[in-house]
């Protein structure tokens, strides 16, 4: 039994007991609409940001997060939808002092990203069934009850970005071929958006081989394991490729396998923002592909979970201005500025979102 089925019948019996029973029932996101946060949310955890006027303190926890943009994101939700809430960097190397700093009564909770996304699970009290079938959380939100509860909104983030990259007339045809770069958490949740999206066949490439295998296995039919990247070049299609790997790892394909990426033109999806353009995301503007960056990854997760800490929906126009001002004006002071070039060329989804009216 794949992992994906078997993590549904595996919920605690605490989780069971404390949500209601419509949010029991399997989510179905396979319709072609967007996920919404704001639908289900309300149902499978009614937040405590929501619950109480007082304001709290959320984090970004990792390490390091010293140039994390999540502030940028949230401070400007809380504020656009009326929240007295702040939202700060927390760099934390170990899970107990995540734990530490959630189990706090002035704390509403958190994102959670490297190295804490799969090592906290076991920590907390509810999981919601993405994070339950992917073995990764990026989202925890504190309940009334001060119960944990765990979600993920990067395959949000991956699916949403993606299929709006979708040239006319791809979105209906066949069902999508995919390669993914790497085989922890934020791969576990490409991998569950790729089987959102009706993927038929996805290609995992992972410098261990090791952890590719078992990550196909747990998520069975249509996954399989790359074990020499020369392979890729002599497919005939390939609409999707997700890069997961650590920015700084100077990841890039052959030059056999940068052929696909010429002749098949995927929508290509850099999961790293630091830095702005990896080797591997330069490779992919060479061979002409469309590049969601990172930082556009960034957005679209952080607006599902602005949608949870503030049960509205996330104000994408004010958000994306936000990050566009911080990262991307000449002279910022933030941390991540030096990071962003080239300065002149800004994330297409970012400006778009910006221009909305």
């Amino acid at each position: 039994m794949s992992r994906f089925f078997r993590l549904r019948q595996a919920a605690p019996l605490a989780a069971a007991a404390a949500l209601p029973a419509a949010a029991l029932r399997p989510c179905d996101f396979s319709r072609e609409d967007r996920p919404r946060p704001l639908q289900w949310c309300r149902q499978a955890a009614p937040c405590l940001a929501e619950a109480k006027e007082k304001p709290l303190e959320f984090f970004i926890f990792g390490s390091p997060v010293t140039m994390s943009p999540s502030p940028e994101i949230h401070n400007a939700g809380f504020l656009r939808n009326g929240r007295p809430h702040r939202y700060l960097r927390k760099d934390v190397p170990d899970v107990r002092g995540v734990m530490q700093q959630l189990r706090q009564e002035s704390c509403g909770g958190g994102s959670v990203t490297i190295p804490h996304k799969e090592s906290i699970l076991a920590e907390l009290d509810l999981l919601s069934e993405a994070a339950r079938v992917i073995g990764a959380v990026n989202t925890i939100t504190k309940l009334p009850n001060g119960k944990l509860h765990g979600d993920n909104t990067d395959w949000i983030g991956i699916k949403n970005q993606l299929e709006s990259r979708l040239p006319p007339g791809r979105s209906g045809g066949s069902k999508p071929v995919c390669l993914l770069c790497g085989a922890g958490g934020t791969a576990r949740a490409a991998l569950f958006a790729f089987k959102k999206m009706g993927a038929q066949r996805v290609i995992i490439y992972n410098r261990t081989t090791e952890r590719a295998e078992a990550l196909a296995k747990e998520f069975g039919e249509g996954v399989e394991v790359c074990k020499d990247l020369d392979d890729i070049g002599r497919l005939q299609e390939l609409h999707f490729v997700v890069d997961t790997l650590p920015g700084a790892s100077g990841f890039t394909l052959p030059a056999s396998a940068v052929t696909a990426l010429e002749r098949c033109k995927p929508v290509v999806l850099e999961a790293a923002y630091i830095p702005r353009q990896t080797a591997f995301v330069k490779q992919a503007l060479a061979a002409g592909c469309d590049v969601v960056e990172g930082v556009e990854m960034l957005f679209e997760q952080g607006c599902a979970q602005c949608e949870i800490w503030t049960a509205k929906p996330a104000p994408r126009q004010a958000i994306a201005s936000n990050l566009l001002r911080e990262l991307f004006t000449k002279g910022s002071s933030h941390p991540a500025h030096q990071k962003m070039e080239p300065l002149d060329t800004l994330p297409k989804s970012l400006v778009r979102e910006a221009a909305a009216s």
